[in-house]
């Protein structure tokens, strides 16, 4: 009788014991999860922050020229520089910014090679601008090290 009481009751605890530690993994592997979504979360909404203040630029064509005369692009410090050269730099600048976002999507297989495919070609498109090369140079090293890799070696070629 007492080897009987005394196998349930190891039994037991060895089964208590398991489901126990089985709970706190899937605890630990739960928060992992939850920490991550959130990293994610904040950085998604800071990428929307960024594209609201270039947005402000298309919005403001005073505010987007003064920013394109300080940019240091080629004729942007001079006085012939108009609004529309402005716009058409904030418009490419914020294209640029959705497009890295693409690219970050495209990197953690959230969207596939088809849809990449047509993000690069209107990433192709964009650089055929006069400007591209200039803004891609004045903006290197704010944007994703990947991105501006990919950027240079296979939209730009070499073209800088």
């Amino acid at each position: 009788m007492v080897d009987e009481t005394t196998t349930l009751i190891v039994v037991s605890t060895v089964v208590q014991t398991v489901v126990i530690s089985v709970t706190l993994i899937v605890f630990v592997l739960q928060f992992r999860s939850q920490e991550r979504a959130i990293r994610e979360s904040s950085y998604q909404g800071l990428i929307g922050r960024y594209n609201d203040l270039i947005t402000s630029l298309v919005d403001r064509p005073d505010l987007a020229l003064s920013l394109f005369r300080a940019s240091g692009l080629p004729g942007a410090d001079s006085q012939s520089a108009t609004k529309e050269d402005a716009a058409v730099y904030s418009h490419l600048l914020l294209a640029y910014g959705i497009i890295e976002e693409a690219f970050l999507l495209y990197q953690k297989k959230w969207i596939g090679d088809e849809d990449w495919s047509q993000w690069s070609a209107f990433l192709q498109r964009l650089s055929a601008n006069p400007m591209f090369p200039g803004i891609f140079r004045m903006s290197a090293g704010t944007f994703d090290k990947r991105f501006e890799d990919y950027v240079a070696g296979e939209i730009l070629k070499g073209e800088l």
